[in-house]
């Protein structure tokens, strides 16, 4: 519910979370708010209006200048204004929004819980598919290579975790439909500038196949787990630095690169349906703290980019500076050409929203 409806005292604002975000009967419902408790499998709009009607003032100003006992008749204008307010009060940053974002209904993704995507690593597909089925686990098969789990699905003990699928984002999963716009010579030496856990560059293996890695990251206890990760994925052609890229590229580092995937730190803002503490605790002037880091580790990667090279470039934003804006710098200021960006919407799906641009130095 992000810092929305702040009015209201701790426990009304639990029963109405528990009510919008709802998708079935709930037994505390039942007991305090039964009406709503009925109403629980309405769409959102409707339930704001179900709101007003129980509390206008609380929810709405009453613009009509009437006392709120005499606001009987609640027209669809009325219902309207009570759901925009909602939203804007539970993301009120609307305008911070990435262009293909700024008509959409994203906002709603954020009362729904997400669910849990696998990718199914080459000729493991029906390994993994038979052994869910033994195992009476549900699944929907997105594509060949990806599945999607109800969220509490546990499959952290798995033997067959990274040897045989992967846990990834579907939004993460499509960002590799980027790499097949690599031409043959990108395609066998690639430096993971920002790698996390290494979930990119298993990404990348299965989708170039035989390509040499070098991983870097400023967090030495992120690279052990990388490690560990690289020996279940069976990845073995790589090599692994500590490098914080917000500072220089160590001299001794001197590699050059035909292809460079910088997934640089953001406010992680297409994430938070599922770090919703995130989005309570975030402050708006986050957004251009981050933009000057980006901007930092970019000009300290491409250093290390060969001329007629490649830079992927994404985030898990939805917040246009962290975007568009620095594709736009990147094109006027560093001299590549975007190749091709794309925000992967992934709200209608239960997914995160990241966002990846493919830019070229010039040969």
């Amino acid at each position: 519910m992000g810092k929305s409806l702040s009015r209201l005292s701790i426990s009304d604002k639990i029963l109405i979370g528990l009510f919008l975000c709802g998708k079935k009967e709930d037994p505390l419902l039942a007991l305090e708010r039964p009406l709503w408790n009925d109403r629980i499998s309405a769409d959102l709009a409707e339930k704001a209006g179900l709101l007003y009607d129980e509390a206008a003032t609380k929810l709405v100003p009453n613009d009509t200048g009437l006392p709120a006992p005499l606001v009987t008749v609640l027209t669809d204008e009325v219902r309207l204004a009570a759901y925009t307010r909602l939203l804007q009060e539970v993301f009120p940053y609307q305008e911070l929004f990435s262009e293909s974002l700024k008509d959409s209904d994203w906002v709603l993704s954020l009362f729904e819980q997400p669910a849990l995507f696998i990718r199914l690593r080459p000729q493991k597909e029906q390994q993994v598919i038979d052994a869910l089925s033994a195992q009476a686990i549900s699944f929907e098969q997105i594509s060949a290579q990806t599945l999607s789990l109800a969220a509490t699905t546990s499959l952290s003990s798995w033997p067959g975790l990274n040897r045989d699928f992967v846990i990834q984002d579907l939004s993460s999963q499509r960002i590799g439909t980027l790499l097949s716009l690599l031409p043959y010579y990108a395609q066998k030496k690639m430096w993971d500038c920002c790698a996390g856990s290494g979930g990119k560059s298993i990404l990348a293996k299965d989708v170039l196949g035989e390509i040499s890695i070098v991983v870097s990251d400023k967090r030495a206890s992120i690279l052990r787990q990388l490690q560990q990760r690289f020996t279940q994925a069976e990845l073995q052609n790589y090599r692994a630095y500590e490098i914080d890229l917000a500072r220089s590229v160590p001299s001794a580092f001197a590699e050059d690169f035909p292809f460079v995937w910088a997934d640089v730190p953001c406010t992680g803002s297409g994430t938070w349906s599922r770090t919703p503490e995130q989005l309570y605790y975030f402050d708006s002037s986050a957004v251009a703290a981050f933009q000057l880091v980006q901007r930092t580790i970019l000009q300290n990667a491409l250093t290390r980019l060969l001329p007629g090279g490649y830079l992927l470039y994404s985030t898990c934003s939805v917040f246009t500076q962290e975007n568009e804006a620095q594709v736009a710098w990147l094109e006027q200021k560093m001299g590549l050409r975007c190749v091709q960006q794309q925000l992967f919407d992934g709200s209608a799906e239960k997914a995160d929203t990241l966002y990846a641009a493919l830019l070229q130095r010039p040969a």
